[in-house]
Parts: C-alpha cells; structure tokens; sequence
C-alpha cells in the first residue's frame, strides 16, 4: 500500500477510510450515514427571534412545543444546537443497533466543529465517525474567504488536512464539507469551493456540496467544479437533492455529469422559511423521486442521510435520529418494487465506490 499525506490506495482498489480514530479500510466501513452531524451550531450564523413566536427564542426543546418547530424550527436557539456529547453517542449506538457502521459527520469550521469530541464520541458509540473541513454558507465565514486570495485558501485547508495529529491534537479529516452554496451563491462562497475543489484535487478525498435544494444551483456550481477547477465527478457529492426531487429533468441532468447525488433529508419534518427555501418533501415524495433515478440506470450514483442537525430531529426529542433510514424508510423503497440489491447497497457498495473512485483522482503532479 502506498501512502501519501497519510492517505493510503491499495492496489485491490481499497482505500484506508480516515476516521476520527484512525483508518479503516474502504471494505469495512459497513452501512453508513454520509451526511450527519453530532456537535453542530448555527447560532454564529445569526439567528432572530420570530415577530409571530418570540417566546420560542430562549425556550428550551421539549415536547409540548415540537408541533411548532417542525414549521418555526430556526426560531427557536435551543433546537439549532447539538452540543450534547451523550445525545451523540446515544444516536450513534442505536444506530449500530440497526446494523449501522458509520457515520460522516460534516460540521464545517465555523459552526462547531470539534473532531476531538468527535474522537471521544466515536470511543464510547462504537461507531466509526468520519468528519469533513471546509467553510459553509458567507454567514459562517472567516474573514480570510474575503480577503485571502484562493491559491492561499486551499493552501491553509491542505495544510490543515496535512497536518500530524501527533503535533496538531486533532484528528485527521476523512473527507471535505459540506461546502457552503446559498440560494445568492456568493463570491465568498465561490472562492470557499475552488479553494475547496484544489484541496480535493491535492487529496483525493470526497468533497461535499451543500447546495441550496430549493433552488436550481447545481448546473452553475458543476460548471465551477468540474470545467473551471478540474474536479472529477466521482469525486464530488451533490447534497440536499430531496427538494428536487419533482424536477427528474433537473436531476437527470446533474447526475448525467458523473457526479454523486445525495438525499439527505430524508424524514425531515420541517418548514424552512428562509429565503430560498421550503417545506421539506415527505417520505413519499422522496421515495418517487429516487424511485425515478434508480429506473434511469442512476442507482449506483445515489447517497441516502438525515443530515441531523436540529436538536429536536433526536429521538429523545421524538425525532428520527439516525434511526430512520435503516429501520423504515430502505424498505419504503422495497415496497415500490426496487431492486433489493440496489436498494441495500446505497449506503454500503454506494459509499466504498465514493471513497475509492475520489482516491484515484489524487493530483500526482
């Protein structure tokens, strides 16, 4: 096996996976979650107290105000925190419960991200637990995306990517993301990606992109990615594609470019009422949407997550933690007809071939 920058490609295709505990191969990764998050906060975003439902701003998540977040869920500071390291390790085990393995965390700098907590978290679970790197929405910004030029943002990622764990006290990052896109998709948020992009290339990590689902950004951001920065599409995850989901030309059209598309809101609940933004689709809707691109021949090219990230979305709370997916919804998808194999091998085959296709678009020059 060959090693470079701590990122290992055997020649059987397998890859070591770096976890916050250290490498696994690409072949026991097991069911995996590409798209959750365990310590996460979008208070340094912003957030406002809403005119119809001030009182929810200080009011902590409980039960008797669950129906009112599932359509105010930002109006509320409590719900847009997991800072909870025994909620995390609670989600993690029952997963594992249901069979699950691995979990990719994708909390960005500037909205909490700790792999040392990650570290310990990942201990105690038993699950093997992934974490990203990169910059989110211009909201979660440091002032270098506005002022440094891109050559030296992807040098200050790499390095912080390159960096010895013995030296830095953190562990490595397994992948890149999520990469924030907004419905203005800003020149900051450009300048975040295309450094973000020749960080992939100099890796040959997976790299996560957070696009706006309710709006049709996914063209413009490939043409970036892909023409303009050199990435390969296998490479590259498109995120929150469920909104989507009614639009299968749009779709297509994306996943006719090679790249990864990822549902990944899956069971969420909520009314997002952020400009730009919307109800998230329901199971059903979801379901018909991917039922479409697997009969299209796209089943090979699809990821399936929660993205927990509201701290009502736990099950403590009543939510679906990172329960839903391997208990209910695979066999929603069963019921309509769908390939088992295919069905079953979204989050396992899907998630080996991500890893080990990004590995082999590693820059040798």
């Amino acid at each position: 096996m060959s090693r470079v920058g701590g990122f290992g490609v055997a020649e059987t295709g397998v890859v070591d996976v770096q976890t916050v505990l250290g490498p696994v191969p690409s072949d026991a990764l097991g069911f995996t979650l590409p798209h959750e998050h365990l310590i996460n906060s979008i208070e340094e975003g912003g957030l406002e107290p809403d005119p119809d439902f001030p009182e929810l701003f200080d009011a902590p998540v409980t039960a008797d105000i669950a129906w009112l977040l599932r359509d105010r869920p930002l109006a509320c500071r409590d719900n847009c925190v997991l800072d909870g390291d025994d909620d995390a390790v609670a989600e993690l085990i029952a997963f594992g419960g249901l069979g699950g393995s691995t979990v990719i965390e994708l909390t960005s700098d500037g909205q909490g991200r700790d792999p040392g907590r990650l570290a310990g978290i990942a201990r105690r679970s038993g699950v093997n637990v992934v974490t990203g790197g990169g910059w989110y929405l211009e909201r979660f910004h440091p002032a270098v995306t506005g002022s440094d030029p891109i050559d030296a943002l992807a040098a200050r990622l790499i390095e912080q990517y390159d960096a010895d764990p013995a030296v830095s006290g953190r562990p490595r990052s397994g992948v890149i993301g999520e990469i924030g896109v907004s419905p203005g998709f800003t020149e900051r948020e450009e300048r975040s990606l295309r450094a973000a992009c020749r960080l992939q290339r100099e890796t040959g990590l997976p790299m996560f992109v957070h696009l706006p689902g309710f709006v049709r950004h996914g063209g413009r951001v490939l043409d970036v990615v892909l023409r303009d920065e050199g990435v390969d599409p296998t490479a590259v995850v498109l995120c929150h594609m469920d909104p989507s989901g009614g639009d299968p030309d749009y779709q297509r059209g994306l996943a006719e470019r090679g790249v990864w598309l990822e549902f990944d809101m899956i069971g969420m609940p909520y009314r997002f009422s952020l400009p730009g933004e919307g109800q998230s689709p329901s199971p059903v809707e979801t379901a018909a949407a991917i039922a479409r691109l697997i009969g299209a021949g796209f089943g090979g090219r699809l990821l399936f997550s929660h993205d927990l990230f509201l701290k009502s979305m736990l099950r403590r709370h009543g939510g679906n933690g990172l329960s839903y997916i391997p208990a209910v919804f695979l066999d929603r998808l069963l019921d309509l007809g769908l390939d088992a194999d295919v069905v079953r091998g979204v989050n396992t085959r899907n998630v080996r071939d991500l890893f080990e296709g990004a590995a082999l678009t590693r820059s040798t020059s």
